[in-house]
């Protein structure tokens, strides 16, 4: 079920003990119950909830939440990118499609595997040429879902079955071929592995890449350079505190080239971790967070398709006072932008820098900020390359929340010469969290919706027109409602709109009901017969949403 549509279970389920009464109080017939209130009335009250004046109690005071947790992925099909976050809501893997132009075309997401019982998160995301493939790690193992460009689940399917699968996957993909790396953690070690899937959903054995005498690797990234995969990892086989960058490469066929455990890329004093790494056309370039200085920079290294490394051991790329971790990197052309999370006096923001396929830092040697400062803490970011631009995607919180969420997930584009073109930065989650009960019936040419709110300290009930794209038409009719007054339900008898709500303590429940005229304004008010003292418990009412 798409964001921003709630079925109204309570609603429909004591909606037909009076339905017969709503009929009698029109005089004629009437549409049936709503099944949900569409997504362009929701999105019309909670813009209205956004303006409110939290001072003014005659305004929605609704309870907001975020869904998302930060550590997305993104990835480019030719026309549009999509974004995959791990989220608060049914399922955990939601996913938004971005337009180049910027236009988000799934408002607060769409579920990749709700209902299917494979819940998880830690998702990543790449195209195959036929497919989005989405990956994620569940309590079932290593999960996948192919998803059509239209936004559709293909499929979804276990790519490995074990409670011993780490995350964040890596994922690189060929044509209609990807390959998927990621951590299988014992009791005293962690070993890459890597599985192909196809974009017919097949599934090869898989193929151990970091046996070594540790057995100690974690943070898996792959890139494809058209014949073969690299991928790469942090290895404590150099010492638990000091881990250094290894690789192996994979061909199509699933033949590993660099033996069992893959060879060293990146050995340095210090520690070397959370690497990525991409092909640049001439070059795989692998960045990674390293602490040599005794603080968190960025530095990267490239290497030639046999890994000969080509120019320095390793390069300064975000090397400030400051924090500098999580490195990604994304190529277009012969020009790659690395984006990291910037930690300032506590203050965490999204920056990058463009680095040539040469090794040169291009445009500010410092890098320049990428988010747009909407939130106190602006963490976790990811990038792809598409359409000539790139789109940086991130996660928003306030100060004091826990790191891993309930955050929102955001995304801004940055053009090949350092602009940021979206501020405020495209906001992808939908905090929509606690809401009062909402209903909405169509009528001639727009919806009436109807909901319970705080007035002057008193619960109520308001009904405003929408219009059928969404726009808010009245100032809302105050419903001559009780302190009482609950689940509203809202019809249209084909003149006007007829609407009825819950009233009276909890062992005895009554109805009452308002007309509102196709103009939106409230026209007589009826009590509806034999409900004064309707029993609780001829309503079965739902258990709370």
């Amino acid at each position: 079920m798409r964001q921003g549509k709630w079925k109204p279970a309570r609603a429909a389920r004591w909606g037909g003990v009076f339905l017969g009464m709503l009929l009698s109080a029109c005089g004629g017939a009437m549409e049936e119950v709503p099944e949900a209130v569409p997504e362009a009335v929701m999105d019309a009250l909670a813009r209205r909830a956004e303006t409110s004046n939290a001072s003014d109690e005659s305004k929605p005071m609704w309870k907001k939440q975020p869904t998302g947790r930060p550590g997305e992925g993104v990835a480019f099909d030719g026309k549009q990118f999509l974004v995959v976050w791990q989220d608060e809501r049914e399922g955990g893997v939601f996913g938004a499609r971005v337009t180049p132009k910027g236009k988000v075309l799934d408002p607060g997401g769409f579920p990749i595997n709700a209902g299917s019982g494979l819940d998880g998160g830690q998702p990543r995301v790449a195209w195959d040429g036929k497919f989005f493939l989405v990956t994620w790690v569940s309590a079932s193992g290593l999960v996948a879902a192919h998803v059509e460009r239209d936004g559709d689940v293909r499929r979804r399917f276990v790519v490995f079955g074990s409670d011993e699968v780490g995350g964040p996957p890596g994922i690189a993909c060929a044509h209609e071929l990807c390959l998927l790396a990621f951590p299988f953690i014992g009791d005293v070690e962690s070993i890459i592995n890597a599985i192909r899937v196809t974009s017919d959903g097949d599934v090869s054995e898989r193929t151990q890449l970091s046996v070594s005498e540790s057995n100690m690797a974690i943070k898996p990234a792959v890139a494809w350079d058209g014949k073969q995969f690299l991928v790469v990892w942090s290895d404590q086989r150099g010492g638990v505190l000091t881990p250094d960058i290894f690789g192996n490469r994979v061909t199509k066929d699933g033949i590993r080239l660099d033996g069992a455990g893959g060879v060293p890329l990146v050995v340095r004093e210090g520690a070397q971790t959370v690497p990525d790494v991409t092909w640049t056309g001439n070059h795989f370039f692998v960045v990674w967070q390293d602490d040599k200085n005794d603080t968190a920079d960025v530095y990267g290294a490239r290497f030639r398709k046999n890994l000969a490394l080509d120019g320095p051991a390793a390069f300064g790329i975000a090397t400030g006072a400051d924090e500098q971790t999580g490195p990604r990197v994304a190529p277009s052309g012969n020009k790659s932008l690395v984006v990291w999370d910037a930690t300032r006096q506590g203050i965490h923001r999204v920056r990058g820098v463009r680095v040539g396929d040469n090794g040169s830092i291009l445009g500010s040697k410092s890098g320049f900020t990428i988010s747009t400062g909407d939130f106190q803490q602006e963490i976790a970011p990811a990038v792809a390359a598409g359409d000539h631009k790139f789109l940086v995607t991130y996660a928003g919180t306030t100060t004091g929340t826990d790191e891993f969420g309930p955050h929102e997930i955001l995304a801004t584009r940055v053009t090949h010469d350092d602009v940021v073109k979206d501020r405020p930065a495209l906001r992808l989650t939908r905090p929509w969290g606690h809401k009062p009960p909402v209903a909405a019936s169509r009528g001639a040419d727009a919806y009436l919706a109807v909901w319970s709110e705080n007035l002057s300290g008193t619960p109520g009930m308001l009904a405003a027109r929408v219009s059928l794209d969404g726009q808010l038409l009245d100032v809302p009719v105050v419903l001559p409602a009780g302190a009482t007054s609950r689940a509203p339900v809202v019809v249209w008898d084909g003149a006007a709109w007829f609407v009825a709500w819950e009233e009276g303590a909890a062992d005895a429940t009554g109805f009452q009901g308002a007309r509102v005229s196709g103009a939106g304004q409230a026209l007589e008010v009826s009590r509806l017969s034999g409900s004064a003292l309707l029993p609780l418990e001829m309503l079965a009412p739902s258990a709370e949403r």
